[in-house]
């Protein structure tokens, strides 16, 4: 170990040596996103009128009855979240950038929201991962917490993320973690569950009846819960799907479940959940009911309309108006002008600051780095953590970033690093220390950046983010 240690060492002078020869670039005020697409369609909800449709970044606004876009907002800075979830409540909607802030729109206007209240993560004291109405009231719940978006009091708060939060007939306030259902106020197990749902009060069911989803492998429970939080009827009141489950709706006495291998339509009866009807459509995210007979869709393939069974519009079971996006992305392999890209379902080009295009075509992920040197210093990213560990000619330490990083590229004289929540550039004092010179806040992680002969570097995110981010 010492001999490593002292061959580490050693490289590292070597490498001082030459790279005094480089000189480094002024970063101003930091770095600016020059160019941005994709982004991934992510969330829906549908009102009287409208359906509403995040993208990426952007809350798209379309026509109910036919998916045209009327209109788009930017919730963020270009690339710089993911919208998760949206929920409608009267004429407000609240649209969630996962794990970092709740937009607030006011939608008087339906076809032009406007932006009236952002509320962070630091004023809620937890980083927020979905939204659900609870007896009427948004709530926003996430990594150790539940709030009331109306008024911030916590209703529900655990050492793990909270996935579902509900109001039951006999326990008050219920919340799911880790698949396990709790009392919010003392904290008392309660059973087994992924996702809680209400019934509306049309549903043929007994009052206080929930619809809960379970996650098994490779399949999803789907079944009945009374009052009490007991099972209606063990042998009727619960079905096994296919697939990992994506989204539920539930519709007065239809319950719409969508997972990995299909979307699924069953019917609520006091003492019973039937499946009445499958249809084999992957790759589904979420779901919306548009009409009796038409779903809104989103997922890996974009958005589209589904009819659900013929009509003088054409053939049932097909995926109309398709309007694609881009899924996850990996690193890709690249060249002076673009870089492919692989995803879930092939490839997509990328020509720095062009817009995207998708291909079936297959292609290798790329291998990124995990460590190098840079004046004397190395660095190395812990792959299991994204911690960076710095190494000098005399010393080891461990470099705080404000999030854990995941991959990191030698450019002029500096480190530039993409993490969990964007790009951040580190210099080298005449210490050897590292000083943070720049950053910009990004959709991540960042899981590739590729210096241009311009000066300009070109990022892929797994978010389903690329992008050019220069100088400001």
């Amino acid at each position: 170990m010492c001999i490593i240690i002292r061959m580490r060492k050693i490289c590292i002078l070597i490498c001082l040596v030459f790279s005094c020869l480089i000189s480094k670039k002024s970063f101003g005020d930091g770095l600016v996103v020059l160019h941005s697409a994709g982004g991934q369609a992510s969330a829906l909800a549908i009102s009287d009128d409208y359906w509403y449709q995040a993208v990426g970044e952007e809350l798209l606004v379309l026509r109910k009855n036919s998916g045209a876009q009327v209109a788009a907002i930017s919730l963020v800075s270009a690339a710089g979240g993911v919208c998760t979830d949206i929920l409608l409540d009267s004429d407000q909607l609240y649209a969630l950038i996962d794990g970092k802030e709740v937009v607030v729109l006011s939608i008087s206007k339906s076809n032009s929201p406007l932006v009236i209240e952002r509320i962070t993560f630091d004023e809620l004291g937890f980083r927020p991962r979905k939204l659900a109405l609870v007896s009427g009231s948004p709530v926003v719940m996430g990594d150790g917490g539940a709030t009331r978006l109306k008024d911030g009091s916590l209703i529900a708060s655990s050492d793990a993320t909270i996935t579902s939060v509900s109001n039951t007939l006999n326990n008050g306030i219920v919340y799911v973690s880790n698949r396990k259902m709790y009392d919010s106020i003392n904290g008392v197990f309660l059973g087994s569950a992924t996702e809680l749902a209400p019934l509306e009060s049309s549903a043929n069911a007994p009052i206080g009846t929930l619809v809960y989803t379970r996650n098994l492998e490779d399949a999803t429970e789907v079944g009945l819960l009374s009052g009490d939080l007991k099972d209606v009827d063990t042998s009727k009141s619960k079905v096994i799907l296919p697939g990992e489950y994506s989204e539920v709706v539930v519709r007065g006495s239809r319950v719409f479940l969508a997972t990995s291998e299909g979307i699924f339509v069953l019917g609520i009866a006091p003492k019973e959940l039937r499946l009445l009807k499958t249809f084999e459509q992957r790759g589904v995210n979420n779901i919306g009911v548009l009409a009796s007979n038409y779903f809104a869709l989103s997922g890996d393939f974009g958005r589209g309309i589904y009819r659900i069974e013929g009509d003088s519009g054409g053939a049932g079971e097909t995926l109309i108006r398709v309007v694609s996006a881009n899924g996850t992305m990996g690193p890709g392999q690249f060249d002076n002008r673009g870089v492919q890209i692989p995803t879930k379902d092939g490839s997509v080009y990328y020509g720095f600051g062009d817009n995207i295009t998708t291909s079936t075509t297959s292609v290798k992920r790329a291998e990124t780095p995990f460590d190098c040197v840079v004046l004397g210093s190395e660095v190395v990213i812990d792959e299991a953590n994204g911690v960076v560990h710095l190494f000098t000619s005399s010393d080891e330490t461990i470099l705080e970033l404000a999030s854990p990083a995941s991959t990191v590229v030698a450019i002029s004289g500096n480190f530039w690093f993409g993490t969990d929540d964007g790009i951040v550039v580190y210099g080298t004092t005449r210490e050897n220390k590292l000083i943070e010179l720049a950053s910009v806040n990004l959709a991540g992680p960042i899981v590739q950046l590729i210096p241009l002969l311009n000066g300009t570097v070109a990022f892929v995110s797994e978010a389903g983010y690329v992008g050019v981010v220069g100088m400001r």
